[in-house]
């Protein structure tokens, strides 16, 4: 319902980028996600079809604040030398039906790990695109990534959330037992193998390996300045950047010797902003840290996505400039 204008800024230059005229209300967003990582939802905010209705109303200041990096993760060695088996051994991906793909950073490491068996089996990604076992994807994003990357996808739920895609997954066979294959981040919550093991329709069995881990950046003191006097809005793509900005805000603070419950009743818990998520499963984890109430947390109900996302930070927005008006 508002529009905006949108600049760029890091955390550094923040109050050298926003808008000069005094007259429009100012919003600073947080883009969280990794370098590099958050250009396609800076697009769509600048982009956005808001923005233009009343362009004098908001200025809208994207902030790149990356919370995480990824790093190998403890399971990537094993799943190298399952990838690099034959493929007519029965050790191999040949055994399973399905690999489950839940994010872009999985879609690239599994790349990778194909590619670096290209030495001893040819084309791995032509080769796994001629096997049996089918690749699901978890939403269009990570679709997307892996179709980029040459690999074929061969089903997406209507929803992008692991409980979707564990309740939705077609079983190959509704009698024999269904497995899959699952290259996960560490820290990737047991939604998908929990819904998957439990249906009653067909019988799945998850292998679960860790290949990449999420950690947190440290926030320099001129980056934890601006977090706490000048942003409003944090975007978040993942429960990891919302424990990584949360372990920032709890360190600049001086609270991270205290319990769970005392630092949820400390002003500023959460770095005064509002939450705004790339769907259920992040937001849920704002909801469970106790740092937001509910109407403090934004995010796409019906299209998780960085569309949605983008939706959800002007509705951001627009709440905080008229709470603003009407205080």
């Amino acid at each position: 319902r508002f529009s905006a204008s949108v600049s760029d800024s890091t955390g550094a230059d923040i109050k050298d980028n926003t808008d000069s005229n005094d007259d429009l209300f100012k919003v600073n967003i947080a883009l969280t996600r990794e370098v590099d990582k958050n250009d396609k939802l800076r697009k769509v905010i600048d982009e956005h079809p808001t923005k233009k209705i009343l362009a004098s109303a908001l200025t809208v200041n994207l902030v790149e604040l990356p919370s995480i990096e990824h790093a190998v993760g403890p399971d990537l060695e094993s799943f190298e030398k399952l990838v690099q088996c034959d493929e007519d051994n029965s050790a191999g991906l040949s055994k399973y039906d399905y690999i489950v793909i839940t994010s872009p950073e999985s879609a690239k490491v599994f790349a990778d790990v194909l590619k670096k068996s290209d030495d001893s089996h040819g084309d791995a990604i032509q080769k796994i695109n001629s096997q049996k076992v089918q690749i699901a994807a978890v939403g269009k994003a990570t679709k997307k990534t892996l179709t980029d990357l040459g690999i074929d996808v061969n089903f997406v739920p209507s929803k992008a959330d692991g409980e979707t895609l564990g309740k939705e997954l077609p079983p190959v066979d509704k009698v024999k037992l269904n497995r899959i294959l699952y290259p996960a981040s560490l820290k990737a919550a047991s939604t998908i193998k929990d819904t998957l093991e439990s249906r009653k329709d067909a019988s799945f069995t998850v292998t679960r390996f860790n290949t990449y881990d999420t950690v947190a950046v440290k926030y320099t003191d001129d980056q934890m300045d601006v977090i706490m006097d000048d942003i409003q809005v944090a975007c978040f793509g993942s429960p990891s950047s919302v424990d990584s900005w949360l372990k920032n805000v709890d360190r600049i603070l001086g609270i991270e010797d205290l319990s769970d419950e005392d630092k949820k009743k400390a002003p500023g818990s959460n770095g005064y902003v509002v939450a705004v998520c790339i769907g259920n499963t992040t937001a849920k984890r704002c909801l469970e840290s106790g740092r937001w109430n509910a109407m403090d947390i934004y995010y796409p109900k019906s299209d998780p996505g960085i569309k949605g996302w983008a939706d959800s930070c002007f509705q951001a927005a627009g709440d905080i400039m008229e709470d603003s008006f009407w205080s």
